[in-house]
């Protein structure tokens, strides 16, 4: 999808069909992106499609003179070989051969309750670099249905058949969020490219900021920014461990979490789980795999407006320095970027990063953390368990990442994510192996009517090692459920690993 910046459309003709509408063009001559965005600045549409049917960088060019839209649009292409359909102000570029949107629907996924679903799928890139945009939340409007973009910027969705009249949400920090006609883009996958998001001067107000008041402002609007009762959140889950880019083990589940109110600081939340899968790689030896401490206890943890962090309580005993850096957007709201860290007298492992704030009603919209890496060293025992006896271990970086949503007025986690890397060797290794650990969870849907915590049979006891849980392995329920797409080198991995999809019982 282009996204183009749009400036007063010139154009008429026939306004039956959009696409006969006359619009005036220079002669020009570059990639066919860059003309796409062109007829989009004049005409006022987006432009939708998958660079797998229309050649980003293929040198085209335009003749100077005046065109219907859809004629430019084929000189530009080359060919009128091409289906073009307009909704809205988006105008969706298919093969010609492309089944129709009817044809489509009748082939409808149907999960094995029959409840209908349309998948959509894509990439979400930046538009001036064409790189991915990682971690990019993919959300149903006015929904808490939705997921996130894996680290190659790619996404896979499935939609509720009721909710095909809605639009998608496509946001991410510093970018300019759009709304995408769901209807529009079933069953073809699309490219996304987001604008950064450049604060005009006439927006920034010029006066002294203090950034800790700023921070301090965050817990005194805890209760009336964040979900002020107990509610359901279904969320999906993966861990695993990586070693020299290969995939030593992988896990999988779908939680059902019993969130406490975020006025509740005596009681912990719950979590049930739902499905779960592992893979393990049968050719590492088990004593060489590091098992995460408690990355299930770590998700919820990291929740930070439940489990308050000395970083956000501004008191006497403080121990760090904030310093407002700039101001951002984050699905179209202004944000403060605060970074913090811990005081040059403090030699202990501390926390050090950014929090991102809304600029009007003060919630934390998300926080980037990483353990000081001058203190490092210093934090082994807190993340690593079941070691080989002759295995020395030593971390190397510590990063958290931390999302929350709106809805109706009130906000709730999102994403979560970690990466712990580490080096390690065997007693009689010569030289140290870089091992990756990581984890992440994301809200796929959000209940606020009649919760209940769960029985206590029911509850997963999250202190314990996730990938040790035994499960029933279900493969039509995986089927049907929003997950995270693997990244790029995850996915080559699995495709190594000889061992099949475990299947345990309880």
């Amino acid at each position: 999808m282009l996204i183009c910046i749009v400036s007063s459309p010139v154009w008429s003709g026939n306004d039956d069909d959009p696409l006969c509408k006359s619009i005036q063009v220079q002669k020009q001559k570059n990639k066919i992106y860059e003309l796409l965005n062109y007829i989009g600045n004049i005409s006022g549409y987006y432009f939708i499609y998958d660079s797998k049917v229309v050649d980003n960088d293929k040198k085209s060019r335009l003749q100077a003179g005046t065109y219907s839209i859809r004629d430019a649009i084929y000189q530009v292409l080359q060919s009128k070989n091409y289906c073009l359909r307009t909704v809205d102000r988006y105008i969706l570029i298919t093969n010609i051969e492309t089944p129709s949107q009817t044809k489509y629907r009748s082939t409808i996924s149907k999960s094995k309750d029959s409840a209908a679903y349309i998948e959509i799928s894509g990439s979400v890139m930046e538009r001036l670099t064409k790189e991915p945009v990682p971690y990019c939340s993919v959300n149903l409007e006015g929904t808490t249905l939705g997921t996130i973009t894996n680290n190659n910027g790619k996404f896979v969705l499935r939609v509720p058949d009721s909710l095909f009249s809605r639009r998608l949400h496509v946001s991410h920090i510093g970018y300019e969020s759009h709304l995408i006609p769901v209807a529009f883009i079933e069953g073809t996958p699309i490219d996304v490219y987001l604008n950064p998001r450049i604060v005009p001067l006439q927006e920034v107000i010029f006066r002294l900021v203090n950034p800790a008041k700023i921070v301090k402002e965050v817990l005194e609007a805890r209760n009336r920014n964040y979900l002020d009762k107990p509610s359901y959140l279904t969320t999906f889950y993966r861990e695993g461990v990586e070693r020299k880019k290969e995939i030593l083990r992988l896990t999988e589940a779908v939680f059902k979490i019993y969130k406490q109110s975020y006025s509740s600081s005596f009681s912990s939340d719950q979590v049930k789980l739902l499905k779960m899968r592992k893979i393990t790689s049968d050719a590492v030896k088990d004593s060489l795999i590091l098992r995460m401490k408690a990355g299930v206890e770590g998700s919820l943890m990291l929740d930070l407006m439940r489990n308050i962090p000395d970083f956000l309580e501004i008191n006497e005993r403080n121990i760090y320095d904030y310093t407002k850096i700039d101001m951002t957007e984050i699905d179209s709201r202004m944000a403060h970027v605060i970074s913090f860290e811990q005081r040059k007298e403090i030699t202990e492992p501390c926390f050090r990063g950014k929090l991102y704030i809304d600029a009007e009603n003060s919630a934390l919209l998300c926080a980037q953390l990483e353990v000081h890496p001058q203190y490092i060293d210093k934090a082994e025992e807190l993340f690593v368990v079941k070691r080989g006896k002759n295995v020395n271990v030593h971390p190397q970086q510590i990063i958290y990442s931390i999302t929350y949503k709106e809805l109706n007025g009130k906000y709730y986690i999102s994403h979560v994510r970690g990466d712990l890397f580490f080096k390690m060797k065997e007693k009689r290794q010569l030289f140290y192996t870089p091992t990756h650990l990581f984890f992440e969870m994301v809200t796929c849907k959000v209940d606020t009517i009649h919760v209940q915590p769960f029985p206590k049979d029911e509850r997963l006891p999250v202190k314990k090692i996730f990938s040790e849980e035994r499960f029933v392995y279900d493969n039509q329920f995986w089927g049907d459920f929003n997950v995270i797409l693997p990244e790029e080198n995850i996915s080559k991995n699995l495709s190594r690993i000889a061992s099949k999809i475990e299947e345990s019982v309880e």
